[in-house]
């Protein structure tokens, strides 16, 4: 079986090499070329997200006030509105004021996109990360 591995050299700022080695090592990656593998293969599978004609699957982080007049039934709405899109979520307190939630979610990448993007400019939404997690 042929070897099918290539190497090649990246230059870079001696500042930006130090962070990354340091972050490989706070991760408990055994070598730079696992931590690099990575990612390039998150870069993909956004690549690949976005481009997609299939349904794709994400998961929906958010963090949120719930003391935010009307916000938890502007969530509820556009979640309703979009059940063909929510697979679940799950609601969790961290604090008195605050909020998490996650929204597994899927479909085409654009209506997904357009559904998060509805959500991250609610007032009260703090946090709105769009995790992309393959193709189905």
């Amino acid at each position: 079986m042929p070897n099918d591995t290539i190497r090649f050299t990246v230059s870079m700022p001696k500042s930006q090499f130090e962070e990354i080695e340091e972050d490989q090592l706070e991760r408990g990656y055994l070598s730079r070329s696992e931590y690099i593998r990575d990612l390039f293969r998150d870069r993909l599978v956004d690549k690949q997200w976005n481009s997609s004609k299939e349904d794709v699957v994400g998961v929906l982080t958010l963090v949120f006030d719930h003391h935010q007049r009307g916000l938890t039934e502007k969530l509820l709405e556009i979640q309703h509105n979009n059940l063909i899109h929510v697979l679940c979520s799950t609601h969790v307190h961290i604090d008195h004021h605050n909020c998490l939630e996650t929204i597994i979610i899927k479909g085409q990448a654009s209506e997904l996109n357009s559904i998060v993007n509805r959500i991250a400019v609610l007032k009260g939404v703090k946090v709105a990360r769009l995790s992309r997690t393959g193709i189905v």
